[in-house]
């Protein structure tokens, strides 16, 4: 099972919609964390990212359940998967990511504008996750979500175009407002790693043109509003 009901149902958008982020220029955006304590007690931040082994070490059973009503009445950070485990359930998934959107020109509809991901490449947004994270205080675990519900980890994504000419974009692994496109498959290695990097700084922590995850965690207290709901 790929993903974990306790964090995806945050992400489809099942239960409260899907999230519309009012786009708002954030300042020194990597500079960016959860100051929130609901937050911290909610699970939407965490201390101590740097604990892949922090849930139920396991993706539970492979079936629906709706989940409705407020943000209480779904599944409480102490049944959340651990981040190793979730890492893994989801690396073949995203190792065909940019296959599965359909590679081609991104004008002419195509979902990704290069072949990915390689091994390498996934690694690659392991590190980031796990650097943005331990920076913004967000849990590790709310991040990959984001980027399995937005890009399913495909480094060469498509952006997404937005329909008002007077709002960003959304391009990158977490389709974030007006941020970094990924620098492509003949980049150094080094190059790859600071354009992944940024892509999750700029889906995290916000970018000079919208809020990103923390903006949104620091207004809600908890990721299950914070990923649905237009921040004031």
């Amino acid at each position: 099972m790929l993903f974990t009901a306790a964090i995806q149902l945050a992400m489809a958008g099942l239960a409260l919609g899907a999230r519309t982020p009012r786009a708002a220029a954030v300042s020194n955006p990597s500079g960016q964390k959860v100051t929130s304590s609901s937050a911290f007690s909610s699970g939407a931040g965490n201390n101590n990212n740097a604990n892949i082994y922090d849930g139920t070490g396991n993706a539970g059973s492979d079936t629906y359940r709706c989940y409705y009503g407020g943000w209480e009445s779904f599944p409480p950070v102490s049944e959340w998967i651990e981040f190793d485990a979730m890492w893994n359930y989801s690396k073949n998934a995203m190792a065909e990511a940019c296959a599965d959107l359909g590679i081609g020109s991104c004008s002419n509809g195509a979902g990704a504008f290069g072949a990915g991901n390689s091994g390498e490449q996934t690694g690659l947004i392991w590190n980031a996750i796990q650097q943005v994270a331990q920076t913004s205080l967000v849990d590790h675990r709310f991040i990959l979500a984001t980027i399995l519900q937005e890009s399913i980890g495909c480094v060469n994504v498509c952006p997404t175009t937005n329909p008002d000419p007077s709002q960003p974009d959304n391009p990158g692994l977490m389709q974030s407002d007006g941020g970094v496109t990924f620098v492509g498959n003949s980049a150094s290695n080094s190059a790859q790693q600071s354009s992944i990097t940024q892509m999750v700084i700029d889906g995290t922590q916000g970018t000079a043109l919208g809020d990103g995850l923390v903006q949104c965690i620091n207004q809600y207290g908890n990721i299950y509003e914070a990923s649905q709901r237009p921040r004031d």
